[in-house]
């Protein structure tokens, strides 16, 4: 009926305009689930990420499961240093099809900070990154530590946000209060 789509598709709105995976999961789920929704190409993969990515599993909470189901090429690791994965003429789905562990795993020492449009930062250099560094951009969603690592985010100069020190687990961590706009970081590994 009208009055009961209504609701839907007012959600659908507001998830197109923030597709990403996050908790919680829309508390009509379970329900939905059972009668295909998680597979539906009715709804974009967006929309389905964004009300029940958890529950529909299409919200990887490690690196290694964020490229499950997919073949690497054997030319991603020559394909990422000419480029590949940061050139804006392949969309991001074709980058996951070809090189998803070359493109969207963290490949660092530490850890990485994701902003809000996905993109990564990933810590570069030695295996110890050591000191405070300025934040490269002004907003995170969440962060990747390796396990075994630490992960420092501080709002001022020596305030650790909130949940600051995160320990390394190979998982994403989603961020959540005044960690979003943490100024800059620190992250350790023995």
């Amino acid at each position: 009926t009208m009055s009961s789509s209504c609701p839907l598709i007012i959600a659908a709105v507001i998830a197109a305009a923030n597709a990403q995976c996050g908790p919680p999961d829309d508390a009509r789920c379970t329900s939905w689930v059972q009668g295909g929704f998680c597979t539906s190409n009715f709804y974009t993969l967006d929309y389905r990420k964004a009300t029940c990515g958890s529950v529909c599993n299409l919200c990887p909470t490690t690196p290694a499961a964020a490229c499950a189901g997919t073949t690497e090429n054997a030319n991603c690791g020559n394909w990422k240093t000419n480029g590949y994965c940061a050139n804006p003429g392949y969309t991001d789905a074709q980058k996951r099809n070809t090189c998803c562990r070359a493109c969207f795993t963290p490949a660092t020492a530490c850890g990485a900070i994701y902003d809000n449009a996905g993109a990564i930062t990933v810590n570069t250099g030695s295996t110890a990154l050591s000191g405070m560094m300025p934040m490269p951009v002004p907003t995170i969603s969440k962060i990747f530590v390796k396990s075994g690592c630490t992960m420092k985010l501080y709002n001022m100069m020596l305030t650790p946000a909130n949940g600051s020190p995160f320990r390394g687990g190979d998982n994403f961590t989603p961020l959540v209060g005044d960690a979003t706009t943490a100024i800059a970081y620190e992250c350790t590994c023995p």
